[in-house]
């Protein structure tokens, strides 16, 4: 015995308009992904320069105070 399942309507034909309708739909979802991936690394690259120079900041001072100390400095003699 056959499985009868529901009869549906013929599907329209697909025409060249409708595949070139769906691609650019598609390349423009993908140009906008594509803008907001490069957005965000941009703004991940911005904020480690920003914790680079902070640090780098952080130890120029540390280093700074450390000079300025009575003994810091070594006297040959």
């Amino acid at each position: 015995m056959a499985d009868q399942g529901m009869m549906t309507a013929p599907a329209d034909p697909i025409t060249l308009d409708d595949l070139r309708h769906k691609a650019l739909a598609i390349k423009q979802e993908l140009r906008e992904e594509v803008d907001v991936q490069v957005t965000s690394r941009r703004n991940q690259l911005i904020v480690a320069g920003i914790v680079v120079v902070a640090v780098g900041f952080g130890i120029a001072y540390f280093l700074g105070t450390r000079a300025g100390r009575p003994g810091a400095e070594t006297t040959s003699g």
